[in-house]
C-alpha cells in the first residue's frame, strides 16, 4: 500500500511539472485516452475491504476514453494479493488471500468547456476473493480462514460453524451510479472528485477442509455510498 501511495505521489508531482509548462483550463477532446488513480481518506468500501490504514486509501487504476465530448467509456481495476496474511510467523502455515474488482462503465458529460467537466456515470461491478490456508501439521482449509491460532481439524467437529465474511471468499456482481467533476489544469493533467451509490449481490465461497466440502456458500447483498473513488488524479496518455 505504501508503494502505491509513493507511485501516486510521483505521478502527482510529475503532472504538476508538466502543467507548469502548459496553459491551463483545456477541456479533453474526442479520441483522448486518460489514465487516473482514485483514492479516498474515508476508508474502503466493503466490497474492496482492506485492513491497511493510510492517509489516502488506494481505490482503483482507471482508464477513460473520450469517444465523443459527451460519451466516455471507462474501465477500473483494483486487485490485492497477500501470500501470508497478517505477516504470520508460524513456519508451517501459509494463508493466501487474493482479491480483484473490475468495473467497466460509461460516463455522460453534461458540461465540457474551459477545462471543467461534469458527468454522471454507470458502472458494472465484478468482484471476487479467494482465500485458503495450507499447513504441514494441520488440515488445509479453502474458502474461509479459521480464527488466529485455531486448529482447523477442530472445526470438523462443529455442525454449523459461522465464519466472518471478512475471512471468507466470495464472488459478487452489481452496479454503481455516480456523479463527478474534473478540472483539467492543462492538456495533460487533471484532478477530480466522484461519489456514487452501489449494490453488490453474490455468494460466499464453499468451505472445504482437506478437499472435502464442509459448508456450502451463503448468498449475500450489500449496498451503500461508494467512497474509494472520492478523489482522482489523472493524466492524458494518448
Amino acid at each position: 500500500m505504501k508503494k502505491l501511495l509513493l507511485v501516486s505521489l510521483m505521478i502527482f508531482l510529475t503532472s504538476i511539472a508538466i502543467a507548469q509548462e502548459d496553459s491551463g483550463g483545456i477541456s479533453p477532446e474526442s479520441g483522448e485516452l486518460l489514465i487516473e488513480i482514485t483514492s479516498s481518506p474515508f476508508g474502503r468500501d466493503v466490497s474492496s475491504s482492506s485492513s491497511g490504514t493510510t492517509l489516502l486509501n488506494f481505490g482503483q487504476f482507471r482508464a477513460r476514453y473520450f469517444l465523443t465530448d459527451a460519451l466516455v467509456p471507462r474501465l477500473g481495476v483494483w486487485f490485492s494479493i497477500d501470500d501470508n496474511k497478517g505477516g504470520m510467523s508460524t513456519p508451517d502455515v501459509t494463508q493466501t488471500v487474493s482479491q480483484f474488482m473490475v468495473t467497466p462503465g460509461i460516463e455522460y458529460h453534461f458540461l465540457n468547456e474551459n477545462g471543467f467537466t461534469s458527468y454522471a456515470a454507470l458502472d458494472v461491478i465484478v468482484t471476487s476473493r479467494s482465500v485458503k490456508q495450507l499447513s504441514e501439521t494441520d488440515a488445509d482449509i479453502a474458502g474461509a480462514l479459521p480464527n488466529p491460532g485455531e486448529d482447523v481439524s477442530s472445526i470438523i467437529t462443529e455442525n454449523n460453524r459461522s465464519f466472518s465474511f471478512d475471512e471468507r471468499g466470495f464472488f459478487g456482481i452489481g452496479a454503481m451510479g455516480a456523479v463527478g467533476a474534473d478540472y483539467h489544469f492543462s492538456s495533460r493533467f487533471y484532478m477530480g472528485a466522484e461519489i456514487g451509490f452501489y449494490f453488490v449481490t453474490g455468494k460466499s465461497s464453499d468451505v472445504e477442509i482437506d478437499g472435502t466440502l464442509y459448508q456450502s456458500g451463503i448468498k449475500y447483498f450489500e449496498g451503500g455510498v461508494k467512497t474509494s473513488n472520492s478523489f482522482r488524479i489523472g493524466f492524458k496518455l494518448l
